[in-house]
């Protein structure tokens, strides 16, 4: 009698983990679903010319409406002026909780001569130029934190027309 009850109460037990499981899974896949990621803004776009350096810094927005809370692999992005590229570079382990996250980041390159032209002008001219970010978000769906079940990967490009800084 006892082994009965105690089999019973072992398979209502494993039948509670298993719809656990399942539970979770589900919010996992709805969270990997509704997570949307774009460029929000071009915060700077600065030319040293002491360092012949061009620093680049702008902000991803990513929004979480979902159930749990996430956390980016890595984040890729591509940086082009006035569609000449200008270099490339990742973040790696960001947490993103629930809602709106701002993801800053900043890029330090060397111009290349074409690219030196082309902010020369804008400098002297005080125009504003064509600047292009694009890549896109790794984002690994884990169960319970820990066992990697797939990647979400989501794109994003955006273009804005910024003023050179000195």
């Amino acid at each position: 009698m006892v082994v009965k009850v105690i089999s019973k109460l072992w398979g209502i037990l494993t039948g509670l983990i298993v719809i656990g499981i399942i539970i979770y899974i589900g919010l996992l896949w709805a969270t990997a679903q509704s997570i949307s990621a774009e460029m929000k803004s071009i915060e700077t776009l600065t030319f040293n010319p002491t360092k012949n350096k061009v620093i680049v810094c702008f902000r991803v927005q990513v929004n979480n409406t979902g159930f749990l809370d996430v956390s980016i692999e890595k984040l890729y992005y591509k940086v082009y002026i006035d569609k000449n590229y200008l270099g490339e570079g990742y973040k790696e382990n960001i947490l993103i909780k629930r809602g709106i996250n701002n993801i800053d980041f900043c890029l330090e390159m060397d111009p290349s001569d074409a690219l030196k032209i082309i902010l020369m002008r804008a400098l002297t001219t005080h125009e504003k130029v064509n600047v292009t970010v694009q890549g896109y978000i790794d984002i690994p769906i884990k169960s319970f934190g820990y066992i990697k079940l797939w990647t979400l990967e989501l794109p994003y490009k955006e273009t804005y027309y910024v003023e050179i800084n000195r």
